[in-house]
């Protein structure tokens, strides 16, 4: 009993925190609709209908069914409702909006308030949000730096030990267990920062990734490890990491422009709308004339589609549908659903657009505000995952190079000259490995997508490369200096 419990409050706290993420749009919703003079039944037959929303919806259809099936009045069907949903801001909103009808007061004063509250509580949390990443992200690089502090303490001794002998399964094992281990942790840091960010920006498919990233891995790795051409070890698997990162990023590059531009467009689509109303044109001729304009960048071809097909007859249902096969941006799906719902259902009043335009407005600029403070964090990462990059394998090379030169025994040398070698494109294809994740983990901070890291993690990967190089050429080396 005690199991089944903990098993409903757990599904209680799923379900609350997608209502409350969902809770200012839905509120939004409801406000924009009552502005336009619709019912609180007509307003959740409506939700019903919106698959953006799935927890909302889920709550609608209760509501819904309450009253078509088993006839009770809208009034105490939200009632009932609000008792029994797992969100005590969901709870109280129901509330007060029942209250409000039942007092005979006015309602739409009520839901603008409601509806303003929901979005400063909205850029508070992604303030909050913003200093949890800043703390995982110093919690990463803190562990970078000892994770490459370990490198190095590793290949001290290990030189200062070494005398020409075969490594021992003891070294062997550590030397395994210093590869493995720190793309573990970078793999916990980005499962970490997916709970900690998300974004209105849309993911590429997984599957999409794998089947191009996996078969290039398999390929790269199988080469190394096989040591057909050993001497080109940290060249093969820079190229792999590379190479595997260039499809997804590339693809990720032109669906992030295409939702950049559409973020920025529509909130000034839903101004201009509302602006052209207010000189007495009906809302769809408000529509086309505003999505004909030709300055919306990427987003430009998207909306003229928009007022051609609403010119053909198209309803705008299906102009949704065809809106969301080109583009997959929350944000902007949003607006454009609310706009096109209350427009569909005889509305589209000035007050009505006004707000409309005022809510997109604030959303985009939270979002905005939030990715401008994120920013930075790609500097640091570039900085702090370079520099210690090539710190670490410069005292590497050195240690072991002055290991070598005080021994005077032509075979130790040799062999020493073997080990440090393999050393080297042990530590240099680690490094790349952490350089790669720590890509996708600062692509994850920022865009709030694994998709958005693999541009960071190909210059992060040839930066790595690049000191390997610098390195490996004897240009930089402190061993010389004794």
């Amino acid at each position: 009993m005690l199991s089944l419990k903990e098993n409903r409050n757990k599904i209680d706290r799923k379900e609350q925190k997608k209502l409350e993420k969902e809770l200012p749009y839905f509120i939004t919703f409801v406000t924009l609709l009552a502005t336009s003079g619709f019912g609180p039944y007509t307003i959740f037959q409506k939700i019903r209908n919106i698959e953006l929303l799935p927890a909302v919806k889920t709550q609608s259809e209760r509501i819904l069914k309450r009253i078509e099936i088993l006839g009770v009045d809208p009034i105490s069907a939200i009632n009932q409702a609000k008792e029994k949903t797992s969100s005590r801001l969901m709870s109280d909103f129901l509330g007060g909006y029942v209250s409000a009808i039942e007092g005979g007061g006015d309602i739409v004063n009520y839901l603008k308030s409601k509806m303003n509250g929901a979005f400063d509580v909205y850029a508070e949390n992604e303030k909050q949000k913003i200093s949890k990443v800043k703390a995982v992200v110093e919690s990463y690089m803190t562990i970078q730096i000892v994770i490459l502090a370990v490198y190095i303490i590793f290949s001290a001794v290990d030189s200062g030990a070494g005398s020409g002998t075969a490594p021992t399964k003891s070294n062997l094992d550590i030397q395994l267990m210093l590869i493995v281990v720190p793309p573990v942790i970078s793999l916990g840091f980005i499962f970490l920062a997916s709970k900690v960010n998300d974004s209105f920006l849309p993911e590429l498919p997984t599957k999409q990734i794998l089947i191009y990233v996996v078969p290039m891995f398999g390929v790269g790795f199988s080469l190394t490890y096989l040591g057909i051409v050993p001497e080109y070890n940290a060249f093969i698997i820079m190229f792999v990491l590379v190479a595997s990162a260039i499809f997804p990023a590339m693809k990720f590059k032109s669906t992030y422009q295409k939702s950049l531009d559409a973020e920025d467009s529509t909130p000034r689509i839903m101004r201009d709308i509302a602006e052209s109303r207010k000189a007495g044109i009906s809302p769809e001729k408000c529509v086309i004339r505003t999505c004909k304009r030709n300055d919306y960048k990427l987003f430009s071809s998207i909306a003229n589609a928009i007022a051609s097909k609403l010119e053909w007859g198209m309803p705008f249902d299906e102009i949704f549908s065809s809106l969301r096969k080109e583009i997959n941006d929350f944000q902007v799906l949003i607006n454009f659903k609310i706009l096109f719902e209350i427009i569909a259902g005889g509305g589209g009043n000035v007050h009505t657009l006004i707000a409309l335009a005022d809510v997109s407005e604030k959303i985009h600029n939270i979002e905005k505000t939030k990715r401008s403070m994120l920013r930075p964090y790609i500097m640091i990462g570039f900085i702090l995952i370079g520099m210690t990059g090539f710190t670490t394998l410069l005292v590497i090379d050195s240690l072991t190079s002055i290991s070598i030169q005080s021994e005077t025994d032509p075979q130790k040398i040799l062999d020493l000259k073997q080990e440090s070698k393999e050393s080297f494109d042990m530590y240099s294809i680690a490094i790349l490995m952490q350089a790669w994740l720590a890509g996708i983990f600062l692509g994850r901070v920022v865009t709030g997508t694994y998709s958005g890291g693999f541009q960071y993690s190909i210059m992060l990967v040839l930066i790595a490369f690049a000191s390997i190089l610098l390195i490996q050429s004897s240009i930089v080396s402190i061993g010389a200096l004794f």
